[in-house]
């Protein structure tokens, strides 16, 4: 557990990071604001809502971006500057004055000055510092979002219950600035090279420095098997995660019941991306996700062949729950091992498109879909088909690469 001793301030920092960056508020709190707000300017859901594909689909430009600026100027400064980014956001989300268009705008204006704050920043640092545990770091790191999960939603229902919305922005935005950044500035720093007499380092930074240039991943038929199954995924998941509580109200459970059951799935995503890191380190990855993403689909089969009960439906939340704490897990360390780690941000960043688009995309038309359907199983069923089909794309992804060569071409 070398790795760990030397790594664990870097660790730490970037779990703090993911915790308190982008997509961890943003996934977690909104469902509290849309109330509030709609009350307020007189908005229905969606619109409402559309907000959030928006800022997802800001990541075919940031994502790229991100990774190509992190290569350049180095992941610290663009952690630093994204937090700070983050902050500003939500602080102008406050200021809305009731204009549609301005509020998109604004969730735009923060995914671009919070892109910083995307896991590619953070786990690139981490690539830095393990090899060997790759997996399990990558999985702590991510592990901050769960922790979100639990941590976020009843603070934010506080300040808004007795401040308003506008201070729940502001809470949101300043708090998780002060938060992190003194131990991103203390912490978060890419590990320089290891000393020439010690033979353990050595191997593992000749592991480190091997890589493929973008263009090259680019003409790479793994890179679009790669982005094919993470737009998939990421469609199928965030469509269950953004319409859960619908749909378990269509199936007659009661919001308290459903609160309940979204407590244990944010549990269960910690859990998730904890054991997924821990695993992928002993097998192959592609064949991890095989099993994680065959959950969902017998979720789904529940809710679509049998009368759903209490019981039932905590049942489909953790499975819903392993498979959403795999799916950013898998996307960083599948990166990292058929593209090596010489030019991860850069390449992630563009293998993140692939995600932000298909999370982007999938809320308002499963939305959409349940409304001009009468309910979600025609939905639901087109989900499990799309599942089968990435356990094909896994399959296909193949044995990772051979470092054969310590010495990479500049992207």
């Amino acid at each position: 557990m070398e790795e760990f001793k030397r790594g664990g301030g870097p660790l730490l920092a970037a779990v703090i990071g993911t915790l308190c960056g982008l997509f961890t508020a943003t996934n977690y709190t909104q469902g509290f604001f849309v109330g509030p707000v709609t009350a307020e300017f007189g908005w229905d859901a969606g619109q409402f809502f559309l907000s959030y594909t928006v800022l997802m689909l800001a990541g075919i430009v940031t994502g790229p971006v991100v990774g190509s600026m992190v290569e350049k100027w180095g992941a610290r400064r663009l952690a630093i500057l994204g937090l700070i980014g983050h902050a500003t956001g939500y602080i102008l989300l406050s200021f809305n004055s009731g204009s549609l268009l301005l509020w998109y705008l604004s969730f735009f204006l923060l995914a671009m000055l919070a892109a910083g704050s995307l896991p590619i920043t953070w786990t690139k640092v981490i690539n830095s510092w393990f090899v060997e545990n790759r997996g399990k770091a990558i999985g702590i790191v991510m592990s901050g979002t769960g922790i979100g999960a639990f941590l976020l939603p009843p603070i934010v229902e506080f300040v808004i219950s007795n401040y308003g919305w506008r201070m729940g922005y502001r809470v949101i935005g300043i708090g998780s600035l002060l938060f992190s950044l003194p131990f991103v500035l203390a912490f978060f720093r890419e590990r320089q090279g290891p000393s020439d007499t010690d033979a353990s380092d050595s191997q593992q930074q000749t592991a480190q420095l091997w890589g493929v240039t973008v263009s090259e991943a680019i003409r790479n038929k793994k890179f679009w098997i790669l982005g094919a199954v993470l737009f998939l995924t990421a469609f199928v998941l965030v469509g269950l995660l953004s319409n859960f509580e619908r749909i378990l109200s269509a199936e007659g459970l009661e919001r308290s019941q459903i609160a309940t059951l979204a407590a244990a799935l944010g549990a269960t995503v910690i859990f998730g991306r904890l054991l997924i890191g821990a695993l992928v380190d002993r097998f192959w990855a592609p064949g991890v996700a095989m099993i994680f993403f065959t959950l969902p689909m017998v979720g789904i089969l529940l809710l679509l062949n049998m009368e759903i009960t209490y019981s039932s439906a905590f049942f489909i939340a953790i499975a819903i729950g392993l498979a959403a704490g795999a799916e950013l897990d898998l996307l960083a360390y599948l990166t990292s091992r058929y593209f090596g780690t010489a030019h991860y941000a850069a390449i992630f960043g563009r293998v993140f498109v692939f995600f932000t688009v298909g999370a982007g995309l999938a809320p308002p038309i499963f939305g959409g879909a349940a409304a001009s359907m009468g309910g979600y199983g025609q939905i639901l069923v087109i989900s499990i088909v799309i599942l089968i089909i990435c356990q094909g794309l896994f399959l296909a992804l193949g044995r990772y690469p051979t470092t054969i060569s310590p010495t990479v071409s500049k992207a």
